[in-house]
């Protein structure tokens, strides 16, 4: 709430300060802009930003601009431009929708000053061509900012505008000395550096093209730096996209390359100086900042609509198969219901025999009471032997006339209410299970929707290269595409036509791979699928699973318990142990049967509720017997180290960190005894070195405090997760005897770095 607050003031405050805050802004930009010259001696930015700037702008880079010219220009030439920005702005506040009046109103006052100037003999020839050439850009400059502030530029890339303001701003940055630093040229490497970590080739090049081209204009002696800013700026767009650090070190080879090429060697140390300051300001801008910045989007443009199409068809998906569960539950709630009491018997009986009876009216009308009173007696009778002999009808029925009749209409209507009411409950299982199972699908549909939904930045670069890895193997890419998502992981698709793969050829098509998208890479996922094979690559992650298991089942042969220990294409491993009711065979078909299945859906994706949903319902119609089995599930991200625990009845988990037990346990219900699973999700983070141990409930019949102090000893002599799993097995069977009453297992997960 207290963080609620802040953020909530902090906004009123940018509220109520914004629009001042960018009235100096644009003040600033006008001062800095009015300082910057160009061929020698002319200074057209100025007096552009007056004429392009917005209205709600103008009178602030107005007086900005002024001051810049009166503070960095000399006393005869600040004045001209001051009395031509002073005319551009009469100009723009009496003509506010029209740009030329404006301008030219501040052109012509240059020109007529100038003219004044060459007849009195003050200045001559070439001053009046630099009048021109500076009039000339002005209007070029105010016109393409006046066209983008009020988005008139059609075709344009996006930003240009600000482009414009970006690239205006080198000269004026010139000017402001700080020893041998060179403000301009940070500024250029900073922005650069920032497209180049984007991806953003295209934009990359024109933004440091035009920044080298009025760097030149600016001053002839830095035409070196303009190239080598260029050349660094492409080289870490085109090799090293989304890559912070390498995307610094191909700019710094770049840029010293570019070096040994400038006229004096004078100006090296201050060129270096700058190109490192400005790897500064691109290092200090946060990453989630960097990331709002659009990526490189020419490859992907259109993916968008095929992806978007997808994610908006499996939500819709989702919501039907919602609605059909939530249909059928309605309906079956409003529908009346039939034979569902004892009462249907009694009518049963009234219709078939007493309706044409001759005592009708003596045992319905005037003896009704008499009448319910010996069929509730006769309920009993039948609840207990599903029929009724003669001697056991109740005293009430002695003025009977067709006492054996009535003994059989009885029981045939109570054998049919008996199979209307099992069939009932037959149904209504099948019911619970069928709108349980469309729910668990749509929540699952839904979860991968908002997985397929996530935006990837692709990358043209590495696109291009790993296509042409496959084509050059002779598999000929149907579609590729590589780049990063939210998280700044690299993920790569790749689909070609069906193609078996050996692990060795993988292994080296990795290796390849590797060098190429200069990423470490995990062996790649590879699905088939009709007529085509999808090969998938993901970024190696930091972790790097160790599994341990052993198991001692209770009889010989069958063991209840079943483990499943794998990693998903989606860089988590899994550690899932489920536990089969009882012991022999029922309980191992159990505690196989849920392990298998929710091993086949955590691997697609699925998350672990949702298996479990999935799970329970297979188990609740494997069979007319009761089917159960407990669930533990660890789900760790390899990348973080995030932990996720879910369980449903099973036995407490311990973690082993800093070489102390710690157990994480929670009330739950086994899978498969509910038409709901009773579930308990937990979560923790692992670090290099921890473990987490599962195990079942047969090593658990003598306590847990054993086993605590077991594991921690295996953690202080460095046993490895196999070799402790072995121990704390056969320990458990030890202290219970040779007659275990229960299977013993015992799974351990560690993590290991896998990135240095």
């Amino acid at each position: 709430m207290g963080e609620k607050l802040r953020l909530m003031r902090i906004t009123q405050w940018f509220e109520r300060t914004g629009p001042q805050v960018w009235q100096l802004g644009t003040a600033g930009i006008g001062f800095v802009l009015a300082a910057g010259n160009v061929f020698g001696g002319i200074h057209p930015f100025g007096m552009a930003l007056v004429m392009g700037a917005g209205p709600n702008y103008l009178l602030s880079t107005t007086a900005g601009a002024m001051l810049g010219y009166f503070a960095f220009l000399p006393m005869v030439e600040s004045l001209r431009y001051l009395a031509a920005i002073a005319v551009v702005l009469a100009g723009r506040m009496m003509f506010r929708d029209q740009f030329l009046p404006g301008a030219a109103a501040g052109c012509g006052t240059l020109i007529v000053v100038q003219l004044m100037l060459f007849t009195s003999g003050i200045s001559g020839i070439p001053e009046a061509f630099s009048t021109l050439g500076a009039c000339s850009l002005a209007t070029g400059i105010g016109y393409a900012l006046y066209r983008c502030g009020n988005r008139e530029l059609h075709g344009a890339p996006l930003g240009m505008g600000t482009l414009l303001l970006y690239v205006s701003a080198l000269p004026g940055l010139q000017q402001i000395t700080l020893g041998p630093l060179m403000p301009g040229i940070i500024l250029l490497a900073a922005g650069g550096l920032t497209l180049a970590y984007r991806g953003r080739m295209r934009d990359c090049l024109v933004f440091c093209v035009c920044g080298a081209s009025v760097l030149t204009a600016c001053d002839a002696s830095l035409s070196f730096a303009g190239l080598a800013i260029t050349a660094g700026c492409l080289a870490a767009s085109y090799f090293t996209p989304g890559e912070r650090m390498g995307s610094a070190t191909m700019f710094l080879v770049g840029a010293i390359f570019g070096a040994l090429s400038a006229p004096d060697s004078s100006l090296i140390l201050g060129f270096l100086a700058s190109c490192a300051l400005g790897q500064a300001v691109f290092f200090a801008i946060p990453q989630r900042l960097l990331l709002m910045l659009p990526g490189q989007t020419d490859g992907s443009a259109s993916q968008r609509p095929q992806v978007a199409g997808a994610v908006s068809q499996l939500e819709s998906v989702a919501n039907a198969l919602t609605g059909i569960a939530d249909t059928v539950n309605q309906v079956y709630n409003t529908l009346p219901k039939q034979g569902e009491s004892y009462n249907w018997v009694i009518d049963y009986v009234a219709e078939e025999l007493c309706r044409r009876c001759a005592n009708r009216e003596t045992c319905w009308v005037e003896g009704y009471t008499t009448t319910m009173d010996g069929f509730y007696r006769l309920k009993g009778v039948l609840e207990q032997y599903g029929r009724a002999a003669l001697e056991q009808l109740p005293g009430q029925f002695c003025r009977c006339i067709h006492p054996t009749e009535l003994c059989g209409c009885s029981s045939r209507g109570y054998a049919l209410y008996r199979g209307r009411r099992e069939s009932r409950v037959k149904a209504g299982a099948m019911r619970a299970a069928l709108t349980e199972q469309y729910s668990a699908m749509a929540q699952a549909l839904g979860q991968m929707a908002g997985q397929l939904g996530q935006s990837i930045a692709q990358d043209v670069g590495k696109t291009d290269r790993l296509s042409g890895l496959f084509a050059s193997l002779g598999l000929e890419p149907l579609e590729c595409q590589v780049g990063f998502d939210s998280t700044g992981r690299l993920r790569a698709s790749i689909t070609i036509s069906r193609t078996p793969f050996q692990e060795d050829e993988l292994l080296e098509i990795t290796e390849e791979a590797q060098r190429m998208l200069h990423r470490p890479l995990s062996l790649p996922r590879v699905d088939h699928c009709r007529a085509v094979t999808t090969i998938t690559f993901t970024e190696q992650p930091v972790f790097y699973p160790r599994f341990g298991l052993a198991s001692r089942s209770a009889h010989e042969g069958a063991c209840g318990d079943a483990v499943e220990q794998f990693c998903d294409c989606f860089g988590n491993a899994h550690l899932l142990l489920c536990d089969g009711m009882g012991v022999g065979r029922p309980a191992a078909i159990d505690g196989t049967l849920a392990a298998t299945l929710a091993a086949r859906l955590l691997k697609v994706g699925f998350c672990a509720d949702s298996a479990a949903r999935l799970v329970n319902v297979a188990l609740s119609l494997k069979s007319d017997e009761e089917s159960g089995a407990t669930m533990d599930l660890v789900s760790v991200d390899l990348y973080t180290g995030r932990a996720n625990l879910f369980k449903a009845g099973a036995c407490p988990t311990f973690v082993i960190r800093g070489g102390k037990a710690h157990v994480l346990d929670g009330s739950s219900l086994p899978v498969g005894i509910l038409e709901q699973v009773v579930g308990q999700q937990d979560s923790t983070n692992l670090h290099e070195g921890e473990w987490i141990v599962l195990v079942s409930d047969g090593v658990l019949l003598d306590g847990s405090g054993w086993l605590c102090q077991q594991l921690e000893l295996c953690a202080a002599c460095g046993n490895t997760p196999q070799e402790t799993a072995d121990i704390v097995a056969d320990m458990a069977r030890n202290r219970l005897g040779s007659q275990h009453p229960d299977d013993i297992t015992v799974a351990v997960l560690s993590l290991e770095r896998a990135v240095k």
